[in-house]
């Protein structure tokens, strides 16, 4: 888009940039396909800050993307799940050592996992809002039942309960606010950007 300065200003014609315009591009095409899968396969190997970051955003920005966006996303968990389900089954020290490093991680969040997925349930890995960590799961299971396909179903149900309810919110904020959001873009990119630092900060603490 650009904009006349008018006549006798000086400054010509200038380019003003519109930041979702370029997020919307990026959300529509594949980077924004392999930005989230991305993001999701290495969180669920050893990344401490989940999808929903970068999928809420897009979801803002070009809301009809949200349901690939998903599935990728969903596709990433599951690879990134079976990569450390393997490592943790090769070398589970290492694994525990490695999860020890990340914040919010403790020997107690490792025991808590280990106990709740004893039951070889999937739905007892299902989280609705913050708690533990997907990859914290994948090392009890790994350690404990070792029933590959049940935590593959657990993974789908965890990313399902954690991250698609906030998704479906942003979504359709993105729908019905579309015009308001363009108006208001960087605002806009500073209150979300604001909000998941805060909210990190709390919850690493």
């Amino acid at each position: 888009m650009t904009v006349d300065a008018g006549p006798g200003t000086g400054m010509g014609t200038r380019r003003v940039r519109h930041p979702f315009a370029r997020l919307e591009r990026l959300a529509g095409g594949w980077s924004g396909v392999a930005i989230v899968g991305g993001w999701a396969f290495f969180e669920a190997i050893f990344w401490p800050v989940i999808p929903d970051v970068a999928i809420g955003l897009f979801a803002l920005v070009a809301p009809r993307r949200a349901p690939v966006l998903f599935a990728s996303l969903v596709v990433g968990a599951l690879t990134g799940t079976a990569i450390l389900y393997a490592l943790t089954l090769a070398a589970p020290g290492a694994v525990e050592a490695m999860l020890l490093a990340l914040p919010a991680i403790n020997a107690s969040t490792l025991t808590a996992a280990q106990a709740q997925v004893a039951g070889v349930d999937p739905v007892s890995i299902a989280l609705v809002g913050p708690g533990t960590p997907l990859k914290v799961y994948t090392y009890a299971w790994a350690i404990g039942p070792a029933t590959p396909l049940a935590l593959a179903v657990g993974v789908v149900l965890n990313r399902i309960t954690r991250i698609l309810p906030g998704l479906l919110v942003l979504t359709t904020i993105g729908w019905l606010a579309h015009g308001f959001l363009r108006r208001h873009d960087r605002l806009v990119l500073v209150v979300y950007a604001v909000s998941y630092v805060v909210g990190y900060a709390v919850y690493w603490r």
